[in-house]
């Protein structure tokens, strides 16, 4: 690491950032390690440990066995230093989080919804929130950031809902501002759900590592994450990614005829899916579940070009304006259909004069609309708590 100049005050902050920002990704280190890291003397890095320690941000965390001579000391942040909640809001109900600074989940709950439940959104969340830390151990207050994760258009600077089908009586309701008053701050962010598919995706899915791609979602609604360089694209009025509102031109057109336009909604939706796994006369208990079978089997070819076809038809324009490197195929669809799917989109996709990014199915857990939400949490709450340093707990 270079050894920074400047202002006793910001070098100080400087180097207690790097220094918890190293503990992060190593875990428990020795002050000498720290040393060397940092170009630190011994002096210099004993005092900023002290502060560090007495600002709770670090903790004694053992002894490391030496060669020779004593065991070193190990140091590592403390958990409790910071709490992060996630929370995914969607047809199916409300599931939350809560995670300590170091990444770890601490408490989930769960809140299901019942058909017809029309429910007020700001009590349903914040009892959802009382109940997730109270099975934390912690109180609301002690969340420093929160992240929601809604289907449907969201208006990520104003923090609301502008447009949702699934979710009608949480239009227009601007979560930051309604919940200043519970959480005793604003630190909250609200996300279309598919980009924190996206950015769990990145994190330590099937995109780990790739700087360039789209998370294309077919389940309960049709949907794309665009990340471009490594960041999330929201576009200019944060729809970037509705590829379900995109028409495309059906190919039943007859020579002379005019092309008949159709909505990529209509092609991949629940009803269309159900009637193409009853065509092909898949079976199991639901959609879902046939197309995991079938995609087991290797026994229906016809229905994976199908799918396939639809699919690509979907994404085509994207990748030709995009040009990403690797297309992720999530939701209940591109998870059931696995491998299969992927390679019949890729197999479709190649006999277009466009570069074809890798097609892979998805490799996130299916609450990864949840995970998306605590990763981009913690991503905020880091940042703020290591700026902010033994200054901010209050230390001169």
């Amino acid at each position: 690491m270079q050894i920074l100049s400047g202002s006793p005050r910001l070098l100080r902050n400087l180097n207690e950032k790097a220094v918890l920002q190293r503990l992060l990704s190593e875990g428990s280190l020795t002050r000498m390690e720290l040393e060397a890291f940092t170009g630190l003397s011994k002096p210099a890095m004993s005092d900023l440990l002290r502060r560090l320690e007495s600002a709770n941000l670090i903790r004694r965390d053992g002894e490391k066995a030496g060669t020779y001579g004593p065991k070193a000391g190990l140091w590592s942040l403390e958990p409790r230093s910071g709490f992060v909640a996630g929370i995914d809001v969607g047809s199916h109900g409300i599931d939350a989080a809560i995670s300590d600074i170091t990444g770890n989940t601490i408490a989930s709950f769960r809140h299901a919804a019942e058909p017809g439940d029309r429910y007020d959104a700001h009590e349903r969340l914040t009892s959802v929130l009382d109940s997730v830390t109270r099975e934390a151990g912690i109180t609301v207050r002690e969340i420093d950031q929160l992240v929601v994760g809604l289907p449907g258009i969201v208006d990520v600077r104003a923090g609301n809902l502008r447009k949702g089908q699934q979710l009608p009586n949480w239009e227009g309701y601007h979560i930051p501002e309604a919940l200043e008053g519970v959480l005793g701050h604003r630190h909250v962010l609200i996300e279309n759900d598919v980009n924190l598919v996206a950015i769990e995706e990145m994190a330590c899915g099937a995109a780990n590592g790739v700087q360039s791609f789209i998370l294309f979602w077919v389940g309960d609604g049709v949907g794309a994450g665009v990340v471009i360089g490594g960041r999330l694209m929201h576009g200019s009025t944060g729809t970037a990614g509705e590829l379900g509102g995109a028409m495309v031109p059906d190919r039943m057109a007859r020579p002379g005829e005019p092309v008949k336009m159709a909505l990529v909604e209509a092609l991949l939706d629940v009803p269309a899916i159900d009637a193409l796994v009853a065509a092909h006369q898949l079976r199991g208990p639901d959609s879902v579940e046939a197309i995991r079978q079938a995609a087991l089997s290797d026994k229906h070819p016809k229905f994976f070009a199908e799918l396939g076809y639809r699919v690509a038809a979907a994404l085509t324009g994207a990748i030709g304006i995009l040009d990403p490197e690797m297309v992720v195929l999530g939701g209940a669809i591109g998870r059931a259909g696995g491998r299969a799917l992927a390679d019949s989109v890729a197999d479709i996709l190649k006999t277009l004069p466009i570069a074809i990014p890798q097609i892979v199915p998805t490799a996130v857990s299916s609450n990864a609309v949840r995970a998306g939400a605590v990763e981009l949490a913690l991503e905020h709450a880091r940042e703020r708590v290591f700026t902010g340093g033994s200054a901010a707990r209050g230390l001169p």
